[in-house]
């Protein structure tokens, strides 16, 4: 059994900031594969998650950004910092002052099938028939 990520409620979930890789892309935040599949309902490398961390004040839930949940295995990278389960972020996110850090994994928006997001946005524009920028 592993710590992280520690279900808090449905598809919400607690977890640390272990460390950063290289290996993952700035719209992906990776997790110990086995920790994904023992502590959480999470589908490895096809669930997007809402992060935020702890403490900090939340935007609205349409206007934050989605990252892609990467089962980190053994051969890969960031695998060393995710050894209990805790989040690491891409190296684009480099501020070290993060690591050990909470960080709140909301995964609902995954699992009710649809991008809010992205409805929002389309009705914006047929409204006034124009492409808008968040």
């Amino acid at each position: 059994m592993f710590d992280y990520p520690m279900e808090i409620a449905t598809d919400l979930y607690v977890s640390k900031v272990g460390g950063f890789s290289s290996e993952l892309d700035r719209n992906e935040v990776g997790i110990n594969i086995d920790a994904i599949y023992s502590n959480t309902s999470i589908i490895a490398n096809e669930t997007y998650a809402k992060i935020r961390f702890l403490g900090e004040k939340a935007r609205p839930f349409l206007f934050r950004k989605s990252y892609l949940i990467v089962g980190l295995e053994p051969n890969m990278e960031g695998y060393e910092f995710s050894r209990n389960g805790e989040v690491v972020l891409p190296e684009s996110m480099g501020d070290f002052n993060l690591i050990g850090r909470e960080v709140v994994i909301n995964t609902v928006e995954t699992f009710m099938r649809f991008d809010l997001y992205s409805v929002v946005r389309r009705c914006l524009e047929s409204q006034r028939g124009e492409r808008r920028r968040f």
